[in-house]
């Protein structure tokens, strides 16, 4: 499996470097995120022309954002339609950050009042 992680100010950029998302890469990466449970996640899928199933995936995801912390898909736009509408799945790595930021924004607020 070829992840490569660079930590950038206040999120983790994970960048999946084959062209299949399957089981054993979800498996991999969950083991990666144990040890990251309180990190905002960028997960760049730009390299991968297949999911085998992106509902565990969207699993770990909703996880993430149900723990206050961003998890944002960064996948191809003609891969989008096979992701929750409701969830941070975006085309560009630029626009995983400008969300992360607006997310960011939001969480500041809320704790303010």
């Amino acid at each position: 499996m070829s992840f490569k992680i660079e930590v950038k100010e206040g999120f983790l950029h994970i960048k999946y470097g084959e062209e299949v998302f399957d089981a054993s890469a979800l498996k991999v990466l969950k083991s990666m995120l144990d040890s990251k449970s309180q990190k905002h996640i960028l997960l760049n899928l730009l390299s991968v022309e297949e999911f085998s199933d992106t509902e565990p995936l969207q699993s770990v995801q909703s996880g993430w954002i149900d723990s206050d912390l961003s998890f944002i898909l960064i996948v191809r736009e003609a891969m989008m339609h096979l992701f929750d509408e409701d969830l941070a799945v975006v085309p560009t790595y630029q626009e995983g950050i400008d969300f992360y930021e607006m997310e960011d924004i939001q969480r500041k607020l809320l704790n303010d009042e």
